[in-house]
Parts: C-alpha cells; structure tokens; sequence
C-alpha cells in the first residue's frame, strides 16, 4: 500500500472520528489533556487533508460533514437562555437576588404566568392579576400580614379565595409541579418585591411533605385510555368547538349549533402542565364546581332590568357582565353589588349553592330585620356579617313574611299571621298592627322567609355533556387531555374531524 493510500485513510478515519467525538462532547484528543488540540481543531485538519488528497466524492462527503460540524460549532457558542432554575440554597444577604430567582421559578416550573398576570393592563388571567401583591396581600385577610397570606395562598390557596375566582389553582408542591420549599419561598420573595418590601425572616411549611406519597396512593388510581382515540373524542364531541388547543382547527366562537350555543371557553393547550388529572375529571363531570374566572354564565336583575351573560369580572363592589344582543353586538354592563335587586327566599335551604350572597331575614324575637353578607351556612343555620361582627340565626326560628297584590295593584308587605289564599281571609302584620285581607280582593299572596341578593355564576358547559360520554370515551379523552403540557398538539385527522358530535 502506497505512502498517499496510507495518508488518504487516516486522514478519513481521523475526520469521522474527530466529527463523531466533537459531536460526543469526548475529551481531548488522545486524552484528557489541555496541552492537546480539542476535537474541533482535529476535525478541521482532517478536512482540509480529506479536500486536497480525496476525489470528488469524499471531497464532497467532507464538505457537507464540514456544514454540519459547522452549525453545531456556532449552536455551541450561543448562550442556552431558560426559565429554569435549580435552587439549592438562597441568599438572603441579597433578597432582590433571590427575588429574581423567583422570578424565574414564577415564570418557569410554577406554571404561575400562565393564569396569573402582574400587569393592571394586560388581558384578564385565569387567576387574580398579581400587580403590587406585596402590598395588597396585607389588606386581604384581617389581622393577616403581607407574608403570611402568601404563604397560606401558596400552600393552601382553596383557603382564601378572590371574589369572582374559583378553586381553579393547584397545591404547588404537589405533583404535577412540584415546588420545593426553596422554591416557594423564591416565589413568595418576588411576590414581596411587586410593590413592597421583601422579609426574609424564615417560615415552617404549613404542610406535611412525608404524606403526599401517602396521600396519593389511597387515591383510586385513574382509567388508563388511549390518547388518539381520546383526541377524536374531543373533537366528536364538541369540545374543539368552545376550547382551543395548539394544532387542533377549531370552529370560531359565536357559530350557533344545534345543539348548544358555541362560546368562548379556556384555551386548554398547556392545561394538564399546572393541574392534576382529578381536576380535569371534576371538571368534565361536574363543570360548574370550578368556573374559571371569565367563563361563567351569569343572569342577574338590577334596578328591574335583567342581564344575562358572561361574567367578565367581579370583586368585592361591582361585576361586570358582556351581554350578546341579537345581532351578534356585545356590551359590558358594570353593575354594582348594591344594585342588585333582592329576591324573594321561599326555603333557607343551600343558600350560598344557589348564589345568594346577602340575607334579609327577621328572628322570631325580634322587631327589626336583619341584613347582612352570608359567611357560612349550615342546614340548620346561617351566619351573617352584620355590620363588623357575624351573627348566627337559626333557619327555623325566623319570622314568615307574606306579599299580598291588591287587583288595584297595590303590593303589601308584612309579617305572616294566618292565612293562604285557599282561605277566606289573610292576617298579616303590618307596621305593628293586624291586617286582615279578603282573599277575594287580591291577586296574588307570595310567602318569603326572607329576602337576598343573588349572583349565581354556572357553567356554559352543556349539563348533559357527562351523560353522553361512555366510560370509554371519558376514559380516552382524559388520557388526551392529560398530554396537553403545551406541545403543540396533532392536527386530527379530516375525516375525524367530520363526524358531528352525538
């Protein structure tokens, strides 16, 4: 073999070796050694060889291993740039450095910007905007300091919720996110730093860790499915007409279906990154328990006019609510709470369940009515915050009250003392006094118990959609949901897309 043929092979098997090691990342060549040239410079010499000694082909085959090695040479030298950060302790002597980091974790791992904004301008969120949260987190619960709230918020955030926001954020530290401790108190750093002063001082999780495994496995696993079928499931069955998902052609909001009215429903692209599979089950089988923020159906009277809608909005004063008139055109509506009209309450029964939120009632052993905001309820009692103090009434022990319309038109109000309209006469008292009405005389007689302000939020979501599902079907589209984590989805075939749903 002749001296050239020597020196064309080498310089061949040195180019495929040094490409295939550069590529590796292996050491120096022939070890570990910075005295020795890297596995880069080795390449370039065997292809500068490989072009002056091979024929055209190898010639060839070196150029283009030459471009390869080239791109992956410049990729090299761009910096990475992520979200990701992976703490491992925190410097307090530096509490703006560490509110960067949780910057990081808050745009990163938490999944956080996802539902929640830290801008008064931009489009709502799912969840609350956070914008100077470390300021307003003190004003939120009486007697609760800025850290403490957002350490209850961050650990336990079903405990105190936003008017107008439901139990839609998950328990961070529990799977699928998964924040550890230092984490956590990153976030709660930054959080601070949104408009007020950062306090390192160290907190004990309100948690116990070592029972989440525990926990976990109790649970009744889930059905395991098939995530392509359950992706024609999604189509099938109408979902892609309300919610959109990266990669899935969905129609546009507003058509109508003869079925049920297409609205604007939550992107559901990045939905099972930030929430566990027993919400998406809740969510499919009872729609209303967690109405994100935005989405709710709303119908409510105020000033004698009625709006039904969306509710766009709520806090502790006004909602606001978009009505679609029947041309297409919508309006928002800002309406205060104390414009709300009061409703007649036949049954104290499932009062909050049923969106009242004030009561006006009146005890058998007292005069006066009583108003207040229901805090709590029970199916014997309701406890009312009248004034700066809650009261306790018995839903038994309350005085009937009964609205009598004269055919005149004249409406009478008062305390009920005997008589319906199935009798001769009615007896109320009214301002103190007895009244008897001759029911010949009257057009109507309502009876109350008591009156209150009501906002019920329900779910756009058909109220039969469970029931048309098999347990094939749900099976199937849980498993497809549980894949959506912000990849972009498979188009759904043509023809899987064609079927109309059932």
């Amino acid at each position: 073999m002749s001296k050239s043929t020597l020196i064309k092979i080498a310089s061949l098997i040195l180019m495929v070796v040094s490409f295939i090691a550069y590529i590796a990342g292996a050491s120096a060549f022939p070890i570990a050694s910075e005295n020795l040239l890297p596995w880069s410079a080795w390449f370039l010499i065997a292809v500068i060889v490989n072009i002056i000694v091979w024929s055209n082909v190898v010639k060839l085959l070196t150029f283009s291993l030459a471009v390869i090695w080239f791109y992956a040479f410049v990729a090299g030298l761009v910096p990475e740039s992520s979200t990701a950060v992976n703490l491992t302790e925190l410097d307090w002597s530096d509490p703006d450095a560490v509110a960067e980091q949780g910057a990081l974790v808050f745009n990163g791992k938490g999944q956080c910007a996802a539902c929640h904004t830290v801008d008064t301008s931009a489009p709502p969120g799912r969840c609350p905007d956070l914008t100077d949260i470390g300021v307003n987190a003190a004003t939120r619960v009486p007697g609760m300091d800025a850290k403490s709230y957002l350490i209850e918020s961050m650990y336990q955030p079903a405990n105190f919720l936003v008017p107008g926001y439901g139990k839609i954020m998950p328990e961070v530290w529990k799977a699928p996110i998964n924040l550890s401790k230092l984490e956590i108190e990153a976030v709660i750093a930054y959080l601070q730093s949104l408009g007020g002063e950062i306090d390192p001082t160290p907190f004990d999780e309100p948690i116990d860790r070592a029972d989440v495994g525990t926990t976990a496995e109790a649970l009744p696993p889930l059905l395991t499915g098939d995530s392509e079928l359950g992706k024609k499931v999604f189509v099938d069955a109408a979902c892609i007409s309300c919610h959109a998902v990266t990669g899935i052609e969905s129609p546009a909001a507003g058509e109508t279906n003869e079925d049920f009215e297409v609205v604007t429903a939550p992107d559901l692209s990045e939905i099972a990154a930030f929430n566990d599979m027993r919400y998406l089950e809740e969510s499919i089988l009872l729609p209303a328990a967690q109405i994100v923020s935005g989405y709710g159906a709303v119908t409510v009277r105020a000033k004698g006019t009625t709006f039904q809608g969306t509710l766009v909005s709520q806090d502790t004063e006004k909602i606001v609510v978009r009505t679609k008139a029947a041309d297409g055109t919508e309006e928002e509506h800002t309406i205060l709470l104390t414009e709300i009209d009061d409703e007649p309450i036949e049954e104290l029964t499932n009062l909050q369940a049923r969106g009242y939120f004030t009561l006006t009632l009146t005890p058998t052993d007292a005069e006066a009515p009583v108003t207040g905001e229901i805090v709590s309820e029970t199916d014997e009692t309701v406890t009312l915050k009248v004034g700066d103090e809650n009261k306790s009434f018995s839903k038994t022990d309350v005085k009937s009250q009964m609205t009598v319309i004269i055919f005149d038109g004249d409406e009478i109000v008062g305390d009920h003392v005997s008589g319906t309209m199935d009798d001769d006469e009615i007896v109320l008292m009214v301002d103190g006094s007895e009244e008897m009405f001759d029911t010949f005389d009257l057009e109507e007689a309502t009876m109350t118990r008591a009156r209150g302000k009501k906002l019920l939020v329900t779910s756009p979501m058909p109220e039969n959609f469970p029931i048309i599902l098999s347990v094939a079907d749900m099976t199937n589209l849980l498993s497809f949901l549980r894949t959506l984590t912000g990849a972009t989805a498979e188009a759904v075939p043509e023809e899987a897309a064609e079927v109309p749903a059932e």
